[in-house]
C-alpha cells in the first residue's frame, strides 16, 4: 500500500511576479522536516484556499491547512465556524494574526534583512515592545518600521517580494517556541 501523501494548503498567491511564497515556506519547513516535506499548494486568498482544502480531495491523502487568522487568538473558534472548518479543526493551523507576525517575532532576522535606515536605526529599534501575537495588524507594523529606508536599501516591506526572503531566514526552532500553531503543524506532519 502506498504511503499517504501530506498536502499542505497555504493561504498565499502562487507565482507572483515578485516571487514564489512556496519557496519561502519550503525553506522554512525544511529546517524541521528533512525528508518529510509535504506537497505545498498556495491557494490564493483565504476563501479560495479554504475552498481548495475542502473540495480538492484525493482518497487516502492527508490534507492540512495554514491560514492567516486575521484576528486575535481568541477568535480562532469563530473563524473555524465562519469558514465551515469546525469539523476539520485538528488539521487547520493559523499564522496569528498574519504571516508577518512570524517576522516580527524574530527582530534579529529583520535587522539582518533590512539593515539600518536613513537615521541609522535598526528595524528592531522601531518595533513595538509587545509580543508579535499581540500586534493587531502585523503587516501594517512591518510596513511602519521599514519606512524611511537608507539609499540603496531594501525599501519598505513588500508583501510577496520580501516575505519570500524573510521566510527563508526565519529560525524554525525559534518559531516553534513562539508559535503554538507552527509547532503543532510540524508535529502533525512528522507523526
Amino acid at each position: 500500500m502506498a504511503a499517504k501523501k501530506i498536502i499542505l494548503f497555504i493561504e498565499g498567491e502562487p507565482n507572483s511576479s515578485n516571487g514564489d511564497l512556496r519557496q519561502g515556506f519550503t525553506k522554512l519547513l525544511e529546517q524541521k522536516l528533512t525528508g518529510k516535506l509535504p506537497k505545498i499548494i498556495l491557494g490564493g486568498g483565504k476563501e479560495q484556499t479554504i475552498d481548495k482544502f475542502l473540495n480538492n480531495r484525493l482518497a487516502g491523502d492527508i490534507f492540512l491547512l495554514l491560514l492567516d487568522l486575521d484576528d486575535a487568538e481568541t477568535q480562532r473558534n469563530a473563524d473555524l465556524r465562519n469558514h465551515r472548518l469546525e469539523s476539520h479543526s485538528e488539521r487547520v493551523f493559523y499564522m496569528i494574526q498574519e504571516m508577518e507576525a512570524w517576522f516580527l517575532s524574530q527582530p534579529e532576522v529583520l535587522d539582518k534583512f533590512y539593515g539600518l535606515d536613513k537615521t541609522g536605526k535598526t528595524v528592531s529599534e522601531k518595533l513595538s515592545k509587545r509580543k508579535a501575537e499581540e500586534i493587531a495588524n502585523p503587516k501594517e507594523e512591518l510596513i511602519r518600521i521599514t519606512q524611511n529606508p537608507r539609499e540603496g536599501g531594501r525599501g519598505e516591506y513588500q508583501i510577496i517580494k520580501h516575505a519570500v526572503e524573510l521566510l527563508k531566514l526565519l529560525d524554525a526552532n525559534k518559531l516553534e517556541k513562539d508559535s503554538a500553531d507552527f509547532r503543532k503543524l510540524v508535529q502533525r506532519i512528522v507523526s
